[in-house]
């Protein structure tokens, strides 16, 4: 079983399909999270940052961007997503600066700082420990100018059980067809990816059209994830010399317990 393999061609959709639109999130991102908190951003770190679709609207609106990943089939369909080159505004001064790192989020070290460190799409969730989470928290104040924010967002584990009690869900691709299920584990969740591939396949006997002249492949891909109590989160936060600044329940605002997404924005203290 492998990770973002071939489920890599899916992944843009599905993520689509599951999350609120692009456009929304983006817009939250830069007004409610950066221009409110660090209104005089240049420079953005996106860790995590898989096939770059948020930090391609962060360089049209001028942001320089740097990615880090440590998918390196992530990485390369980002670079795709790059040709031909972007031309953003000079509203934030300077030319556009676009830099792609395969490095590990947990343990590494670029030399630079940036004004904000990004880490969106619960991409924090597929760190399984909690000192992997404490590692990256360490790597992103390292990484952060004075008054640099970081931003991040989870799935809460009151999500990850709802979705384990779920049905499966199904998507489809033109005659492909996705299964997604999540699991739960001694120590973490498990996302089972089913991916049905349809095969045209030749036949001694053809049938009519549409009459079992086809096959499907069947590969299985495994995602593991983990979260931890909001309050633990906010307390590592502050014992790693951040001041949290908001929390925020991404669909309702309030953060309560029943929660299934927050987003954490945090100033480097």
């Amino acid at each position: 079983m492998k990770t973002y393999d071939k489920f890599l061609d899916y992944y843009e959709e599905v993520v689509r399909w599951i999350n609120s639109p692009l456009e929304d999130e983006v817009e939250f991102l830069k007004e409610d999270c950066i221009r409110e908190y660090n209104s005089e951003a240049k420079t953005i770190l996106e860790v995590a940052c898989g096939t770059w679709s948020v930090a391609k609207e962060f360089i049209k609106a001028g942001y320089e961007v740097t990615g880090l990943d440590i998918n390196e089939n992530m990485l390369k369909k980002a670079e795709a997503l790059l040709n031909p080159p972007l031309t953003p505004p000079s509203n934030h001064g300077g030319g556009k600066k676009v830099e792609l790192i395969l490095w590990d989020m947990t343990n590494f070290d670029l030399w630079k700082t940036f004004d904000v460190v990004l880490c969106n799409y619960n991409s924090i969730c597929h760190l399984l420990t909690w000192q992997e989470w404490q590692d990256f928290f360490a790597m992103a104040h390292k990484h952060l100018n004075k008054n640099g924010i970081l931003i991040f967002d989870i799935n809460t584990l009151f999500e990850f059980e709802s979705i384990t009690r779920d049905f499966a869900q199904f998507y489809t691709f033109g005659d492909d067809v996705v299964c997604l299920e999540m699991f739960k584990k001694p120590s973490h969740f498990e996302w089972l990816i089913k991916i049905f591939s349809h095969k045209k396949v030749p036949h001694p006997n053809p049938l009519p059209e549409g009459e079992g002249n086809n096959l499907y492949e069947l590969i299985t891909e495994v995602v593991k994830e983990n979260s931890f109590p909001i309050s633990k989160i906010e307390k590592e936060l502050k014992a790693t010399w951040f001041k949290l600044l908001e929390k925020v329940d991404y669909h309702y605002g309030q953060v309560s317990a029943e929660s299934e997404r927050v987003y954490f924005i945090s100033k480097k203290s």
